[in-house]
């Protein structure tokens, strides 16, 4: 009988310094995963700020591009006058080369984290594609300030028109990612912005 109750009361410590271990193992991945929610999620908002941002500076570099576009048109079209020789600056609706200068930086925290890992898979080629495309028009912003600091006539009015004709048909591209892709899976973080812009919403629809 002591043997036994003594065998029953190790029996009985072993169970519960088992039970405590595991409750203890328990405790901690559930903390580590409550954690990496709370950071995945902060990591999508920031995602979603960024894209907003970019939203509206899409918007306004493709409105401010399309009426350029239409005023150099409408000078090629007019026989007395040689368009070729102008610049940028002598335009109605000039207010500057601007580029779109488009912002990755809450995207590239995302992956340098590495809680894209956390991330349902479709969210994450969601967000791989938008970038993608995205980074096609930052690679065309860097050759563009490489062509402004070493060419004085980069405002001339062909060479206008051609940059200007190439960013005007890759934003709409990016958009319809932004709309199609990134509402889709950012719209419970923040990014949910409709198109505005009556030009590039035609566009689109085309």
């Amino acid at each position: 009988m002591k043997i036994s109750q003594r065998l029953f009361d190790h029996l009985i410590e072993a169970i519960l310094i088992f039970a405590s271990v595991f409750f203890a193992f328990w405790l901690t991945d559930y903390r580590e995963s409550r954690n990496e929610a709370e950071t995945l999620k902060i990591s999508l908002q920031h995602i979603a700020a960024e894209m907003n941002y970019n939203h509206k500076r899409i918007e306004y570099v493709f409105e401010n591009y399309s009426t350029l576009i239409n005023e150099i048109d409408s000078l090629k079209n007019q026989q007395n006058i040689d368009w070729e020789s102008l610049y940028g600056y002598e335009l109605k609706s000039w207010h500057g080369m601007q580029t779109p200068m488009l912002r990755s930086t809450a995207y590239q925290t995302f992956l340098n984290s590495g809680i894209n890992d956390k991330a349902e898979f479709e969210l994450a080629k969601a967000l791989a594609d938008i970038y993608n495309m995205q980074t096609v028009i930052e690679r065309l912003d860097n050759s563009f300030f490489e062509i402004a600091t070493t060419d004085s006539g980069f405002t001339a009015l062909p060479k206008v028109r051609h940059l200007t004709g190439i960013y005007s048909e890759l934003l709409p591209g990016l958009m319809m990612f932004y709309q199609q892709g990134g509402k889709k899976w950012l719209q419970e973080y923040g990014y949910k912005l409709e198109i505005t812009n009556e030009r590039l919403q035609n566009t689109l629809d085309k």
